[in-house]
């Protein structure tokens, strides 16, 4: 049976919501973090890392959430309904999984840093010029929200892009990483789509994921 190492509020919640997806039976190893953030040793993650989240399926032990991903989709998704086979739509399926790490929750994670590490007196200013490529991508994603006018990021039913996505989105706004007094609606009636869903709310169940 495949082993899902979690911890709360991380990452590890996409995996968990693919799997729900994808209909695949696993195991799920819970810690909560430290009061320092850090990973309990007791979770006994098998990466190098060390880090949620993390798979064992079989021999194989996997890391980094954009990997498991791919790996669940090639290996699970048989009838391809999260990532179909057509080459231009998993193209820009794919492009919004590695935005949703690569530009979203690395700019998102700027912003938290500075927060926590710049003095008192100068915080507000640097979070501020930092907010400003958060506030890009999320005009982005609200603009391809607006032009494909669909349900989810790449039609009417979720696919592997929301998996990855929803967490970077749930993020920002439960840690108000972006710009006050910005709005981007479609963005919230899709999140509102996304949590609403069964599968979604079976993954929450399971994990007890919150912010």
């Amino acid at each position: 049976m495949l082993t899902l190492y979690f911890l709360q509020s991380s990452r590890a919640f996409r995996t968990a919501w693919l799997l729900e997806e994808l209909n695949v039976d696993y195991e799920l190893k819970f810690a909560d973090r430290r009061p320092d953030g850090s990973v309990p040793p007791e979770l006994g993650i098998p990466t190098s890392k060390g880090k949620a989240p993390a798979i064992r399926d079989g021999n194989l032990v996997l890391g980094e959430s954009g990997a498991i991903a791919e790996y669940l989709i090639e290996k699970y998704d048989t009838t391809h309904r999260l990532l179909p086979t057509q080459p231009e739509k998993r193209a820009k399926i794919r492009e919004l999984m590695w935005a949703a790490e690569g530009a979203l929750m690395l700019h998102a994670e700027a912003v938290f840093s500075a927060r926590l590490a710049a003095p008192a007196e100068v915080a507000p200013e640097i979070e501020a010029k930092l907010a400003k490529s958060v506030q890009h991508d999320l005009d982005w994603l609200e603009g391809h929200l607006k032009e494909t006018s669909t349900k989810f990021l790449a039609g009417d039913h979720v696919t592997v892009a929301d998996t990855m996505m929803a967490f970077s989105i749930q993020d920002i706004f439960a840690n108000k990483l972006a710009p006050a007094g910005k709005s981007w609606p479609r963005i919230n009636e899709w999140l509102k789509t996304v949590e609403s869903g069964d599968v979604y709310q079976r993954a929450v169940k399971r994990t007890g994921h919150h912010f």
